[in-house]
């Protein structure tokens, strides 16, 4: 699907149906880049593009969540541009948002995870930062 945030194509990763109505359906697309869409399309349509009818996303429960992988995925390319303190206040913020997600089935919490991969002593920031974003994606999925 095509992003209108990042300017590219950007694979999906998680998709749920949000409305369903007599003139059609509308479904939210989370992106890998991080970005969610909504797109309608209209019932008896043949497949339209996605960039015709994509809306952003205003899903309240995850949008924070969204929100933090989009800024991990920047730390995560120049992590030169930001200090410790960045990543901190970061992945603070990432904790917050993952408690209560709930794991998929079988899974370690991905709070406890998280919380495991952020304080890690043998991990450089850069692995923490990839770490802690492979679970935002996580939770994408285990939400929608």
């Amino acid at each position: 699907m095509y992003c209108k945030t990042c300017g590219t194509a950007s694979k999906t990763i998680a998709s749920k149906i949000s409305r369903r109505a007599q003139s059609g359906i509308t479904k939210c697309n989370r992106l890998e880049c991080g970005h969610a869409w909504h797109v309608e399309t209209p019932l008896g349509a043949p497949g339209m593009d996605d960039a015709e009818t994509a809306t952003s996303c205003g899903c309240g429960e995850i949008t924070t969540v969204n929100a933090l992988l989009v800024e991990g995925r920047r730390l995560s390319a120049d992590t030169t541009a930001f200090g410790d303190e960045s990543f901190q206040a970061w992945s603070i913020r990432v904790l917050e948002a993952l408690d209560g997600v709930p794991a998929e089935s079988g899974e370690a919490s991905l709070v406890r995870t998280a919380t495991n991969a952020a304080k890690s002593q043998t991990s450089s920031t850069a692995k923490k930062i990839v770490d802690l974003n492979k679970l935002l994606v996580r939770a994408i999925t285990a939400v929608t």
